[in-house]
């Protein structure tokens, strides 16, 4: 898939936290949401799980507001219905359930567990590495 197509993709809490904070690769991948040529979901359970891990690292009330305008202007938000119980973790199924509700191409994570499922549905999990490297 090419940036032609605006790929669907799903990030997970550490892959966004990670792009935020320590650039690399979740950094490229934020950009390309940042500039529109990915359409990034998020669901209520998502949002708030990453919402409420910003605290964690003492950053500005500031930061953490303009985080939050971004992602509730520009990603695509999604209300799952259908719930899943695939994950040894538990908290993980939620980015199952975005997937499948909004029919993202792509979850991008570097959760082993999730990463061992290889594809849900109609969804590759890959890694930020992965992922980068099939759209070039």
């Amino acid at each position: 898939m090419t940036l032609s197509t605006k790929s669907k993709v799903v990030l997970d809490t550490n892959v966004q936290i990670s792009g935020l904070l320590f650039g690399g690769n979740c950094e490229k991948i934020l950009n390309l949401f940042k500039n529109n040529q990915l359409e990034l979901l998020i669901s209520p359970k998502t949002h708030a799980e990453l919402l409420n891990k910003l605290p964690n690292f003492s950053l500005t009330e500031d930061f953490i507001y303009k985080t939050n305008t971004l992602l509730q202007t520009k990603a695509t938000k999604i209300l799952p219905k259908k719930k899943v119980k695939i994950c040894r973790d538990p908290k993980d199924n939620m980015f199952l359930e975005l997937c499948l509700a909004g029919k993202a191409d792509y979850l991008i994570t570097g959760d082993k567990d999730l990463l061992d499922l290889k594809s849900f549905k109609n969804t590759l999990t890959l890694s930020p590495k992965e992922f980068l490297k099939i759209l070039t």
